[in-house]
């Protein structure tokens, strides 16, 4: 019977090639040279590695340092393709430090109920656009990274500048002329929604002349089309609206079109996030753009950095304005 060459090398073959102790080979593969070993020869110890398929015994390190290797990722849907580019970018960085990413979805889609917390063993819990209480409630005592989340009590985390997108978005509204302005909510309890409105509020409050109007709706596409349908029936109805989500926005233009109003011509529609059905739609949505990849990345970095005993400052990620062709001057009216 033969064996595969890459399963019998070991730690003592890359250490006698690379020409130093297995013990400095093994805080290289294990990422934690830092401080230990130079720059240089982790790049020639990790390359070496690489070329002679060295591969760690994942099992002993997990006895040996007592983690599992793999991180939980909790989110509010899988149905979200936002949430898809944060597992990206979060995977990515999980796979350089040989850590398994773990998705866990805090609601069902099929209208079962919620499911219970993971009882998997995970080294650590990032939790994605999620109250802090429920995030905490998932950690149970693990390190903890909030996402698109700030923290009322030192958890580390990695958000946006929501305020920056909200301004740029509603000041882009008011330079076209628009002074009726429905903020389309998704009604769900989380810091980066209850962000947005206050952000919505404050923008609308310093513009003379600019009324806003909040509607809460689910994220759920139909119901969300009916519920904007309804409000925009209303007279007056707004000019333009402005979306917790780009899904959100897709929901406004549909209900836009079975009242038989065009956008941007009768609505001027922005959405958030920039997900690639924002480039797609007809027309093409103008968004605030939110880097999902960006936040699962610099979460990851910041789990594994409080697992390890490194400083983990929080993060603000830029949030700013995609203007496409849904947005427009308001109608004259007559």
């Amino acid at each position: 019977m033969t064996t595969d060459r890459a399963s019998r090398v070991t730690a003592a073959d890359v250490a006698r090639v690379a020409g130093v102790s297995q013990s400095t080979v093994s805080l290289v593969v294990n990422d934690r040279w830092h401080g230990r070993v130079g720059q240089a020869a982790v790049e020639r110890i990790l390359d070496i590695a690489e070329r002679m398929g060295y591969r760690p015994n994942v099992a002993a390190r997990i006895l040996r340092r007592g983690v599992t290797g793999a991180i939980a990722l909790a989110v509010p849907t899988l149905t979200n393709p936002f949430f898809g580019t944060v597992h990206g970018g979060a995977a990515r960085v999980g796979e350089a430090h040989g850590l398994g990413l773990t998705v866990f979805p805090v609601t069902s889609d099929d209208d079962h109920g919620p499911f219970t917390s993971p009882h998997q063993a995970i080294d650590g819990v990032l939790a994605c656009s999620l109250s802090e209480q429920k995030a905490r409630e998932l950690s149970a005592g693990l390190p903890l990274v909030l996402l698109d989340a700030a923290s009322e009590t030192g958890v580390p985390s990695v958000t946006f500048d929501l305020d920056r997108g909200v301004a740029e978005a509603i000041g882009h509204l008011y330079a076209l002329g628009h002074r009726r302005v429905l903020h389309v909510r998704g009604d769900r309890d989380a810091w980066t929604l209850h962000r947005r409105a206050a952000a919505f509020d404050n923008q609308v409050a310093r513009r003379p002349g600019m009324l806003g109007t909040e509607l809460r709706c689910s994220f759920h596409p139909p119901e969300a089309a009916e519920t904007v349908r309804v409000e925009l029936a209303r007279h007056p109805r707004p000019t333009a609206a402005l979306c917790d989500d780009d899904n959100l926005a897709v929901a406004v233009y549909s209900a836009a079109a079975r009242l038989g109003l065009a956008v941007p011509h009768d609505l001027s529609v922005i959405g958030t996030d920039d997900l690639p059905v924002a480039a797609v739609t007809t027309p093409p949505l103008t968004t605030i753009g939110l880097s999902g990849h960006e936040l699962g990345r610099l979460g990851m970095q910041a789990c594994i950095d409080l697992r390890d005993g490194r400083p983990t400052p929080s993060v603000i990620l830029p949030a700013s304005l995609r203007i496409r062709a849904s947005t427009a001057p308001p109608p004259q009216p007559g």
